[in-house]
């Protein structure tokens, strides 16, 4: 599928600081804005694709979803010598694919990765710039992403101030910041739809880390989608027809 360009506009502009794309519907508010976080050391235009293979699959009508896109604060080319590669915190690789060996990740569990709260902080500028920029006063909110991405997504629709989303969609992400994030949680309960995707052959973050944000997150009593799919560290069909559904649940509800 390809984007009429008399019913959708692509923008690439900075919100907040940080250099985005945004495809939203021509003319009209969106009913809901959708945005989506990339991976460490992955491009800022990383997951801008999946917009094409999301929008066949909602309902027709006129409540139409927008997509944000984020492009990380980090640029790993000097630090780590990977050219138009981004991230959203500094991440110990040498470390993470240790522990992922001997799937021993639950030490990360109650880890606040040093640069988490500065990067929930630069999304948070990100969206509102981009929600007042264009005017979208009834305009309801789904954060989601790909592994780091999927983990700030949790990061911000649990602890974040000044953002509400209703939706929440992780692929490959893990369980981090579970005292900081069950407590604010406790002190600020959020009604999220959460949908969650995790590949059994994942070597970067292990099945088991997905199964224990799925476990954390159903023990908050949130609705949990929640899926497995036959592969590695990567989104699966399984992931954008899971995502798809919910977005098509929050677009009905929307009419």
């Amino acid at each position: 599928m390809r984007f009429d360009a008399d019913t959708w506009v692509l923008e690439r502009k900075v919100w907040g600081g940080l250099e985005s794309i945004l495809i939203a519907p021509r003319g009209n508010e969106p009913a809901v804005l959708v945005t989506l976080c990339h991976g460490f050391g992955a491009p800022g235009r990383d997951l801008v694709s999946l917009a094409e293979e999301l929008v066949p699959l909602l309902p027709e009508g006129d409540a139409k979803p927008a997509f944000l896109f984020p492009c990380g604060p980090l640029d790993l080319e000097e630090t780590h010598g990977m050219p138009d590669a981004r991230a959203w915190w500094p991440i110990n690789m040498a470390r993470l694919a240790q522990l992922a060996t001997v799937d021993n990740l639950d030490e990360l569990r109650n880890e606040i990765p040093p640069g988490i709260d500065q990067a929930r902080r630069k999304l948070e500028d990100c969206v509102l710039a981009c929600l007042s920029d264009k005017q979208w006063n009834s305009t309801i909110l789904v954060m989601g992403g790909f592994s780091q991405g999927a983990m700030l997504s949790v990061d911000v629709a649990l602890r974040s101030a000044r953002l509400s989303p209703v939706g929440l969609i992780a692929w490959s992400g893990a369980l981090i910041c579970e005292s900081s994030w069950n407590q604010a949680y406790r002190n600020d309960p959020r009604r999220i739809q959460v949908f969650q995707s995790h590949g059994r052959q994942d070597m970067i973050l292990p099945i088991s880390t997905g199964r224990a944000l799925s476990g954390f997150l159903q023990g908050l009593s949130l609705p949990v989608d929640y899926a497995e799919f036959h592969g590695p560290h990567a989104i699966g069909i399984e992931s954008i027809e899971g995502a798809a559904r919910l977005l098509s649940g929050l677009l009905s509800e929307s009419r």
